[in-house]
């Protein structure tokens, strides 16, 4: 055999072990790796309650619900809670006149949205019966946090007082507010002659006249003032 032949027998056996390799190792088993899973867990629902505000129509329109003149700057609020919107009225009422002003709580009042109309007392009470004192007084510049509740909105159980919800955002409803303050004007001191004269049957040139002054110092002047205010909740 020449060397043409050896090499041919050489390589022939080497392609045989080559093409008995590529059969072995295709004919084992086939191993598949498992692929994981991944299971997405629902979403926590969120409950988005509806974003409401307190607008005030009357007796200006105010989409924050503030008002002022010569005599208060007041700003009111909705109270909102889980259950929806509480039956009460938060407000900051300052006072910009030169005088005490005085909150007359019994004089006061709010219109429902039925159309009702129900005393109030405020927050501040020691209970939800009667206000306190049933008036409070706010010195210049002073300053007073509290809150308008409607009486008839007090739901009483074992653990005590509660306000309902969902009563001032059904439509329309009025608080009328009662504030003594100063009218500005003093009456000063007043004076008037007295004439004193003699007793009957004197003569008449022995008449006695006696001019008498008389002082009297008047406080200043005092009203009454009734706010009405119109809101809305939306």
């Amino acid at each position: 055999m020449n060397d043409l032949g050896k090499i041919a027998v050489v390589a022939g056996i080497l392609g045989a072990l080559l093409l008995f390799g590529i059969f072995a190792n295709s004919s084992g088993p086939t191993v598949v790796e498992p692929v994981p899973v991944v299971v997405e867990q629902p979403a926590a629902e969120v409950t988005i309650l509806p974003q409401q505000t307190l607008e005030m129509l009357d007796p200006v329109y105010s989409e924050k619900a503030i008002f002022n003149d010569k005599t208060i700057r007041i700003a009111f609020q909705g109270a909102f809670s889980e259950a929806g919107v509480e039956s009460r009225l938060p407000f900051w009422l300052h006072n910009v006149s030169d005088d005490v002003i005085t909150i007359l709580w019994d004089r006061c009042s709010i219109q429902l949205p039925a159309g009702n109309t129900v005393n109030v007392v405020n927050e501040a009470s020691a209970s939800y019966l009667t206000p306190v004192g049933n008036a409070i007084s706010i010195a210049p510049a002073g300053d007073l946090f509290d809150a308008f509740i409607p009486i008839t909105e007090i739901a009483w159980t074992d653990e005590g007082a509660t306000l309902t919800s969902n009563v001032l955002d059904a439509g329309t409803f009025t608080l009328v507010l009662a504030i003594e303050r100063s009218t500005g004007e003093s009456y000063g001191e007043m004076q008037r002659q007295v004439v004193l004269r003699a007793e009957p049957g004197c003569e008449a040139d022995s008449m006695l006249t006696q001019r008498a002054l008389m002082s009297t110092t008047m406080s200043e002047g005092r009203e009454v003032v009734y706010y009405t205010f119109r809101f809305i909740l939306r």
